[in-house]
């Protein structure tokens, strides 16, 4: 085969190697890497919660970290799913923000708890070229043993973002998606509003 024909496939392979070595960019880059940003967030929001001698609870004080680290409108519009469209612009307010009160509270019974959790993470996985999946492993005082927290992440204009996060596998956003289709379907956001409200007026158990 002479040396012009060899070129084409030169340049496909050169092609697929700069588009493998992009999407290991997506993970590894310095400045843009996801499992960094994971560790800062979760770092800034047990040093919030196990240095603070504040009066508020423990969601009220970690709030403002997480609401750097997730995306809660993202997470809010995905666990809706297509209903989300129905609702108003002062219903997506409302929703989006008992939902990522929700989630807080959620992350921080689970999670968080009641003392400093021993969190062990495992290397991204690329799900798309713009979202990653990082595991972790979380030891609690009040666990058996370590269990399974696995983050998915986004990369948004402002950065990475949590869009959302499975708990020993479960999703929050799929478990939810499956609790308000129904509700959406029987009263639209009104009863979206009184359900998440409701929930979140209810006690929440660590391990629940």
């Amino acid at each position: 085969m002479h040396s012009h024909a060899l070129r084409p496939l030169a340049k496909s392979g050169l092609a697929i190697l700069l588009l493998c070595g992009a999407a290991r960019l997506l993970i590894c880059a310095p400045g843009d890497d996801p499992l960094a940003f994971l560790r800062r967030s979760v770092d800034e929001v047990l040093f919030i919660a196990y240095s603070s001698r504040s009066v508020e609870t423990l969601p009220e004080r970690v709030r403002p970290a997480l609401e750097k680290c997730f995306a809660f409108d993202l997470v809010t519009r995905q666990a809706m799913g297509p209903g989300w469209r129905q609702f108003s612009s002062s219903d997506q307010h409302r929703v989006t923000e008992l939902f990522g009160q929700l989630l807080i509270r959620t992350y921080s019974a689970r999670v968080v708890g009641t003392q400093r959790p021993k969190i062990t993470y495992g290397s991204p996985v690329s799900l798309a070229p713009d979202r990653c999946e990082i595991p972790t492993q979380v030891l609690t005082t009040t666990s058996n043993g370590p269990f399974a927290v696995s983050y998915r992440l986004v990369r948004l204009p402002v950065g990475w973002r949590v869009y959302d996060i499975l708990i020993e596998g479960v999703s929050f956003v799929a478990n939810y998606r499956a609790q308000f289709d129904e509700v959406i379907q029987r009263g639209g956001a009104n009863a979206v509003i009184r359900t998440l409200e409701a929930k979140l007026a209810a006690p929440v158990a660590p391990q629940s």
